[in-house]
């Protein structure tokens, strides 16, 4: 008979360990879903914050482009426009020598 009430002890404490352990997964299995949502919520947050200035670098990334652009097409003429320069010059000179 005492083997029987210490069984039942036993088996009243197991299950009572369980529902405890069972008790604490299932709080921390919220506290991660709700970690996990205000994790969501903070990466859209700054996913709003950050696209205006993912924008403004991709157009100033063009703007840029388009100045070297121009700016290489400009130095390419002026080598022209001084190389023309140059032979009149010489020119120039052979004659009034």
């Amino acid at each position: 008979m005492a083997d029987q009430n210490l069984l039942t002890i036993f088996v009243a404490v197991t299950a009572l360990a369980v529902l405890i352990q069972t008790g604490i997964v299932a709080g921390i299995f919220f506290a991660s879903l709700k970690i996990s949502r205000q994790a969501d919520r903070a990466a859209a947050e700054a996913r709003r914050f950050v696209e205006p200035a993912h924008r403004m670098v991709n157009t100033l990334e063009s703007a840029s482009n388009q100045l070297a652009d121009f700016s290489a097409s400009t130095q390419a003429s002026l080598r022209q426009w001084e190389r023309q320069l140059s032979d009149a010059l010489d020119r120039f000179r052979r004659k009034v020598a």
